[in-house]
């Protein structure tokens, strides 16, 4: 079935909210997570990013930026905003570097500090697995970490305020003008002249934080490799973790995120929206960006929620995964992202990605020659990382000149252990281990299939029969009947549309290392395609019976067939109007398995 009209989404919403978390997609444009799912500064492009905070409260944020062959993270910082901010920059080409760059006039609260932000800030390609010209597009993760405890405002605090104890004491949640404490939200405010009072809050609260006096502390995983808190019911409780964050229902979601591609030299200018997901977390998830052992926190495998949710095939009702495995170890730690050590991401990606999920997706194309048509389809594959349809099967063996990792994978038994990370001074929760209480650095993906499959069947617009025999009867539009068929070998898949002569121009301009070019067939300019990906099943692919936790797939009590990857995109069309070049982006249309 194809998605649902906005009546139908907020029907959705209002089920969820009143049942069991779980989570969701919510078309209504706001969440708790974004996804925008490409950046891009090749062909002149610059890549413009909006995040606003829809709310009253007080928001902490992170953005994190990852790179198109294997979504390995290239920059990533904190946005505190105060309520009804907004926050933007602008990536762009660094031509003396040749990787993208970020730059930003805007003047909310970051961490690090925003006037590095403020004087460009190259993305960072650390990866042996990586070009820089992976680096030159990718996809973006907007992902609430929390809300800033207000005090007399609307977050649920009970009355007290994020602060720095200027008594150097432990916080109690109440400014005090006579020991000169801080207000954290005060100082991210802006004032009538647009600026925030005192950005030195964030830095300084996350010192006082280390120093176990009162500020900032960093969140923390459970043995199994999900988010937790100690300290709902009191921010500074002694010994917390979090502070300063309160996260009940009243506090969560309202971020909206959306890009603006602008091809500098011909003017053509691509919307992108973002896929916005709620419910996908019940406590806060703060970390510093310069922390080497969480920098990948929070990820979309890193929530609480263990449910996801839909409508079903007539949006009479919710159909729901009910709870669902975790992973076999946490996603980071099988990541290969060499030479950086396994960083914890959580073991929590499915109730994302089967909320993500599609069996097809259909994008519009036009190639049309007489005013240079072009079209570049893009999809964004964002849980291929953590383990989800990524061409290959966990083992616990994955060099067979090795020892083995302890355990069986797809028994139902927990082969994970919590282990010293190397290098990054940290215990990483549910790791593959070798018995002896250390990582076990043999556990991974082995090939087994090609990466995502999908077939192009297309079609062309009514009337235009270009393909048809002649003199043959037929009706229009007409099928291409035998789909071809692809793999789609990397997390961000541009895919250029090519009029059978070869000669349209890319509208993206991916370098050619990394782009699928699709010829059309004689006669078809401008139509349709379908992208099939129905051959994906939670509950009975091998690929993810062995990444799960419980034997069986993903649910193995059976509430229900899920099926499809986890896919977002859009179709990028562009064509010369008089002197200058127009630009249209479509967001896919999805075809999910709702009954």
């Amino acid at each position: 079935m194809l998605r649902k009209s906005k009546i139908a989404a907020a029907m959705l919403m209002a089920t969820a909210t009143a049942g069991v978390n779980a989570a969701f997609v919510n078309t209504d444009g706001t969440g708790q997570v974004a996804l925008l799912p490409y950046y891009n500064v090749n062909n002149n492009i610059l890549t413009n990013i909006n995040i606003t905070n829809t709310t009253d409260l007080y928001k902490v944020v992170k953005v994190r930026f990852r790179e198109s062959r294997i979504s390995a993270d290239v920059l990533d910082f904190n946005i505190y905003m105060s309520p009804y901010d907004v926050w933007n920059g602008t990536i762009r080409l660094n031509a003396a570097s040749g990787v993208a760059n970020i730059i930003t006039e805007d003047e909310s609260c970051t961490f690090p500090d925003k006037a590095l932000l403020q004087a460009g800030v190259d993305f960072r390609n650390i990866y042996d697995a990586t070009t820089d010209e992976d680096l030159t597009e990718g996809y973006v993760e907007v992902i609430e970490m929390g809300t800033i405890a207000d005090g007399a405002g609307p977050a649920t605090d009970g009355g007290e305020t994020a602060e720095i104890d200027g008594g150097a004491v432990d916080a109690d949640g109440t400014i005090t003008a006579a020991t000169n404490d801080r207000s954290i939200p005060a100082g991210i405010l802006h004032d009538a002249t647009g600026m925030p009072a005192d950005c030195s809050v964030v830095s300084d609260a996350w010192t006082a934080g280390a120093a176990g006096i009162n500020g900032f502390t960093p969140g923390t995983m459970t043995t199994e490799g999900i988010a937790a808190d100690a300290n709902v019911a009191d921010p500074y409780e002694a010994g917390g973790i979090n502070a300063g964050l309160v996260y009940t229902a009243a506090d969560r979601g309202g971020i909206n995120a959306y890009a603006i591609m602008i091809n500098a030299a011909d003017g053509a200018a691509f919307v992108e929206q973002g896929t916005h997901i709620d419910a996908y977390a019940t406590v806060p998830q703060h970390y510093r960006s310069n922390d080497p052992a969480n920098y990948l926190l929070p990820s979309l495998s890193s929530g609480d929620v263990l449910t996801a949710e839909m409508l079903n095939a007539d949006a009479t009702a919710v159909k729901s995964t009910g709870v669902m495995s975790l992973t076999e170890y946490d996603t980071g730690s099988v990541n290969d992202i060499t030479p950086n050590p396994s960083i914890p991401m959580g073991s929590n990606p499915f109730p994302i990605a089967v909320a993500l999920s599609a069996d097809a997706v259909a994008a519009p194309y036009f190639t049309e020659a007489g005013i240079n048509g072009g079209t570049d389809i893009v999809v964004t594959f964002p849980m291929r990382k953590h383990g989800v349809y990524n061409g290959g099967i966990l083992t616990n063996q994955l060099d067979a000149t090795a020892a083995a990792c302890v355990g069986t994978l797809n028994d139902g038994v927990d082969d994970g252990a919590s282990v010293a990370i190397p290098n990054v001074g940290t215990t990483g929760n549910d790791y593959p281990h070798d018995g002896a209480g250390t990582i076990c650095t043999n556990a991974g993906f082995a090939s087994s299939t090609p990466d995502v499959q999908v077939s192009l069947t297309y079609y062309d617009y009514e009337e235009q029969t270009a393909a048809v025999v002649a003199g043959s009867d037929d009706f229009s539009p007409v099928p291409i009947d035998a789909p071809t068929v692809i793999a789609l070998e990397r997390e961000v898949n541009v895919i250029s549309v090519q009029r059978n002569d070869g000669s349209s121009a890319s509208v993206l301009g991916t370098p050619a290392a990394n782009v699928f070019n699709w010829t059309l067939d004689p006669g078809f300019e401008a139509g349709w395609v379908m992208i099939g990906m129905s051959n994906y099943d939670y509950n009975t692919d091998t690929r993810i019976a062995n990444l799960t936790e419980d034997a069986g797939g993903i649910n193995a009590a059976g509430a229900g067939v899920f099926t499809g990857v986890p896919a977002i995109g859009f179709s990028a069309m562009a064509a010369d109007v008089g002197p200058a070049q127009i630009g249209e982006t479509v967001d896919l249309i999805r075809s999910v398995n709702r009954n």
